[in-house]
């Protein structure tokens, strides 16, 4: 158990943190391998509805992976593989938890930082903000599971042009290409991050979980996963849920979901 992850809870509300802000909360392996973990036990608790991650202080969301580490973890092709291995499952944790993840971030959010903001479902930025992959600068290749998950969300000419010129996005930049979902006011982010993952809190549980399983079944096309969507579609319209949501909606009052 690293003190690198922190979880939180406040509410529906799960945070897991990056805590590493001496390094910019770059991504050491211990922190990748300890994310899956720390994303299931927020899934598996019925009280919270909406996970957040986020950095530690306020100068980074996470500065990448921890480069420091590569020459160790990339001696020799095990170790290699073993780091490769807990980076796509850290952000596979994330993209098909079922309860929504929303990437609150803050400052620098460069390399691995993208790639756990872009497995989140939703991105809210602060307005000082910044964006980059700097593989090209580095001379590594940017992942195929990242690279993947970069054109699913921006298109293949703004992943492109991220990837190619390795240069930095403003917050504003990142709106405009659909990297994030929302700049927050400066002077309130705080507040801001906690109305917008409470309103998300406040919604149906199995029908925000039907949502991410149709999205996914578009996305990868594949036989199982429009079963998955479709068992989800017929639970959440039999469920309790629904009636509930119907019944508020014709009483003309706040619905009580139970995620049932």
């Amino acid at each position: 158990m690293t003190i690198k992850l922190i979880t939180e809870r406040s509410g529906p509300v799960g945070t897991l943190v990056l805590n590493a802000p001496e390094r910019r909360n770059a991504l050491s392996l211990d922190m990748w391998q300890g994310i899956p973990e720390r994303i299931k036990t927020f899934e598996h608790d019925a009280a919270i509805r909406c996970i957040v991650i986020t950095g530690a202080g306020t100068e980074a969301f996470a500065a990448g992976a921890d480069i420091s580490e590569f020459e160790a973890n990339r001696a020799s092709e095990e170790t290699a593989k073993l780091y490769d291995d807990a980076t796509r499952a850290a952000a596979s944790s994330i993209i098909h938890c079922s309860k929504p993840v929303v990437a609150a971030i803050r400052g620098i959010c460069f390399g691995g930082g993208v790639a756990i903001a872009i497995a989140c479902d939703l991105r809210i930025a602060s307005p000082d903000a910044r964006f980059c992959i700097p593989a090209a600068r580095l001379g590594i290749a940017y992942g195929f599971e990242g690279t993947a998950a970069l054109v699913s969300k921006l298109g293949a000419s703004a992943a492109t042009e991220m990837l190619v010129t390795a240069r930095v996005y403003s917050a504003a930049e990142a709106l405009a290409h659909g990297l994030i979902h929302q700049i927050a006011p400066a002077e309130d982010y705080e507040s801001f991050v906690t109305r917008y993952t409470s309103a998300i809190a406040a919604n149906a549980p199995l029908s925000m979980t039907s949502s991410k399983l149709a999205i996914q079944a578009i996305l990868h096309a594949d036989a199982a996963s429009r079963i998955a969507a479709d068992a989800s579609l017929s639970a959440c319209m039999a469920s309790e849920d629904y009636r509930e949501g119907r019944n508020a909606f014709l009483e003309k009052r706040l619905p009580h979901f139970h995620g049932r």
